[in-house]
């Protein structure tokens, strides 16, 4: 095991503010990157996901600032553009500047602002006895595997899944976090000794896909389930432009392969054939069935929060002591996976 990393006051106060929009029934990921053109801009402090309702829910980024100086307005105008460049429904500022001038200049611009007092009183000393690692000890388990890297980049993969939060919850970034998910459990069969760490991970992506689909099902709610199903699948197999879009690029690669190749018809035809066939053989109406159900679409957003619990708890405990809706969620993934069940519960029973 790592040797556990010294947390800093800044990220102390992450620490806090996470746990306190945790107990407010907020889904809570903290340090999401905010990745433009492949550079990484910044990182969001806390992002937070919040399901008010069957049709309604927020999305909202929180930018910590606790310093002596911390130039409170300066970080007013700062989210209030990185809000706009994440497409955040709301945006807080949480610092230690207590003048009430600039939660005034806040408010004036739709910007909450969390001051020095708030943060008084959910810093205290008793409420740090978390049962929860902070990410600093999460990414310490992670490179306390040091082959990671070669290993196929355990950690670059866990960054690249949280900057994916930043781009907007969608069925491309759902499907992404598929097939890092797939990674993960399947590392948690073949790689023992590393067995805790890579279920953690699995557990956090899982918690990401939940929380996508339940965002992307608020335009769905009012369609009765064969619908339903059929749009989630057209989502997993196509991605965010469902197939009219897919059909669309196609059709425009395609048509420049017929023109500017030779022999361009018979190639044009033969990559239809193929990309068709790979379409075809993924196995999404598992996962439209599933996640169209009723039963399973009200109970995603608690089940994303679950995730996370198990993804961040200090003292490890397997899915199996989990809520049924937990594990049947698990359970479909695994069959989408082509991973056998029984196989995959074994393994976790020595974790």
């Amino acid at each position: 095991m790592a040797k556990k990393p010294a947390i800093n006051k800044g990220h102390k106060m992450e620490e806090a503010l996470r746990n306190y929009f945790l107990r407010a029934g907020y889904y809570v990921v903290r340090g999401v990157p905010f990745v433009y053109e492949g550079f990484d801009i910044t990182d969001i402090d806390l992002w937070l996901y919040g399901r008010t309702s069957s049709v309604s829910r927020e999305i909202t980024i929180v930018d910590i600032k606790n310093k002596n100086t911390p130039k409170a307005i300066e970080r007013i105008f700062w989210v209030q553009g990185l809000k706009q460049a994440t497409r955040a429904t709301n945006a807080i500022v949480a610092t230690t500047e207590g003048r009430q001038a600039v939660k005034d200049f806040g408010r004036d611009l739709g910007i909450l602002v969390l001051d020095g007092h708030f943060l008084e009183k959910i810093t205290k000393p008793e409420e740090h006895t978390s049962q929860r690692l902070g990410d600093e000890e999460f990414t310490s388990l992670i490179d306390d595997y040091t082959l990671g890297k070669l290993d196929g980049n355990w950690k670059g993969r866990m960054h690249l899944c949280k900057s994916l939060l930043s781009k907007g919850l969608s069925f491309d970034s759902c499907n992404e976090w598929l097939s890092q998910a797939n990674f993960f459990a399947e590392q948690s069969i073949t790689k023992p000794t590393q067995r805790e760490t890579s279920i953690r991970c699995m557990y956090l992506l899982c918690s990401f896909i939940a929380i996508a689909v339940d965002y992307s099902l608020r335009e769905f709610s009012f369609l009765d389930q064969v619908e339903r199903c059929t749009l989630i699948k057209d989502g997993f197999t196509y991605g965010a432009k469902g197939s009219s879009g897919m059909k669309k690029v196609l059709d425009v690669a395609l048509g420049l392969v017929e023109q500017h190749a030779t022999d361009g018809a018979s190639i044009s035809k033969q990559v239809r054939s193929n990309v068709e066939t790979q379409l075809s053989s993924l196995n999404t109406v598992i996962l439209g069935e599933y996640f169209s159900k009723n039963d399973v679409a009200k109970n995603l957003f608690p089940v994303a929060r679950e995730l996370e619990h198990l993804a961040m708890q200090r003292t490890f405990s397997s899915h199996s002591v989990a809520s049924v809706e937990l594990r049947g969620l698990l359970s479909c993934l695994l069959d989408y996976w082509g991973i056998d069940r029984v196989m995959f519960s074994e393994a976790h029973k020595v974790a």
